[in-house]
């Protein structure tokens, strides 16, 4: 083992601390972006990180957890999807890929109906010369009525998601998008030789 090796979380705790020039701009619109990039990877336009006061999920792990606005706000994330965390410009090198294991979620849904999460792996494709949808996985989220002090919910991405170059993540209540939150997202690298983890060493 050399270099940077195995599994490791995205808290988002280690990001600094938010505190708006104005107290009444403490809406989740105000929230920084997620920076790219973080941990190596890239979060594509939307994702912020909180808390605020108006924060409705108590984060996994304080004291913030990401939001993804589904507005496209935020920092310009160049080849990236709606919701997408992903390798970035290395998408092409097997340094970068990872493995997805976990993460807590929650769904900007007042009720009745249940929230949809949509995960979606994508891999590198070596003969088109890009990322090709490769698995997919649904999760259903109950409604947090009052939208205070809702707790996320862990979801368990399948086994099948290893050697990704790019995992997207949406929210849908029927056909609307909605904004979702999401702490201590579990990941892992795919690819765990000696030259791999140097390289992974080499691009901080």
């Amino acid at each position: 083992m050399c270099g940077q090796h195995g599994n490791f979380t995205l808290t988002f705790d280690d990001l600094p601390n938010f505190v708006p020039s104005n107290q009444n701009l403490t809406g989740i619109t105000q929230a920084p972006p997620v920076p790219n990039p973080y941990n190596h990877l890239t979060f594509s336009n939307g994702y912020v990180y909180a808390p605020s006061p108006s924060e409705p999920f108590v984060p996994a792990s304080s004291p913030h957890l990401a939001v993804f606005l589904g507005n496209a706000s935020g920092v310009t994330a160049r080849s990236t999807k709606p919701g997408e965390i992903a390798d970035g410009p290395y998408e092409a090198m097997s340094a970068f890929w990872f493995n997805a294991t976990s993460a807590f979620l929650g769904c900007d849904n007042a009720g009745p109906n249940d929230c949809t999460m949509v995960m979606s792996g994508y891999t590198w494709s070596q003969s088109n010369g890009s990322e090709v949808l490769s698995y997919s996985q649904n999760a259903t989220l109950p409604p947090c009525p009052s939208l205070k002090n809702c707790q996320l919910g862990q979801v368990f991405f399948p086994t099948s998601f290893t050697g990704l170059s790019g995992l997207q993540i949406q929210a849908f209540v029927g056909n609307d998008q909605r904004m979702f939150f999401m702490d201590n997202l579990a990941l892992g690298w795919y690819n765990e030789t000696c030259e791999a983890g140097l390289t992974r060493l080499r691009y901080q």
